[in-house]
């Protein structure tokens, strides 16, 4: 835009020259049969002035719009801090936050499979409660059948706290191809809430008593 504007301001200056060479000129001049009438050059110079500053005016209104089409959402991450039943946290930016972001993060600590896909996802509220409901690959349920019993926990929790906390909600349910997501040691087919490795591991023993 910025360059188009100043082709016209440049051939505004050529005009204007050349109408100061031609100042002797009055009235009209002829172009065939139609008579075109004169422009001021100081005229031209004026508008075509006012034509450029119009133009610096608009532009940081929109690049202040690109910059907010483009903004990124700053997420909370939960993953194992190395060998305990415990979770490290940390910040992460994404361009959204969806289900995929989150995976995409969490893949970067292991906690999910490369190959892990989303394939469903939903929010509600019942009750006063946000609920959500995470139905993910198969890839997710054969990756867990791999872990130790410590580390699934680990990876459960970190999942489960991850999509809690960045949607600000009260429960969710983690199913693989529609199905309750099953492990080598446990069906999850209960609400999980904001829980550690440790209390998953707690109540699978509970479970198996």
């Amino acid at each position: 835009m910025k360059k188009r504007k100043m082709g016209v301001f440049t051939a505004a200056i050529a005009i204007m020259l050349l109408a100061a060479c031609s100042a002797g000129t009055k009235g009209t001049a002829a172009s065939g049969e139609m008579a075109v009438p004169e422009v001021s050059s100081q005229d031209l110079l004026v508008n075509s002035l006012e034509y450029l500053l119009e133009d610096e005016e608009e532009a940081p209104v929109e690049e202040e719009q690109a910059e907010n089409d483009t903004a990124a959402v700053t997420v909370a991450v939960y993953y194992g801090d190395g060998g305990s039943l415990m979770l490290d946290q940390e910040t992460a930016e994404v361009e959204a936050l969806t289900p995929e972001s989150l995976l995409e993060v969490l893949l970067k600590h292991n906690i999910v499979s490369l190959d892990t896909q989303v394939l469903a996802f939903e929010q509600q509220d019942q009750e006063g409660a946000t609920i959500l409901y995470l139905d993910l690959s198969d890839a997710a349920g054969e990756y867990l059948k791999t872990m130790s019993a410590e580390a699934e926990s680990i990876i459960v929790a970190a999942l489960a706290d991850t999509f809690l906390d960045n949607y600000d909600a009260d429960g969710i349910y983690i199913t693989v191809e529609g199905s309750p997501l099953t492990t080598s040691h446990r069906v999850y087919d209960q609400m999980i809430t904001v829980c550690t490795p440790e209390e998953l591991m707690d109540a699978v023993a509970a479970e198996n008593e």
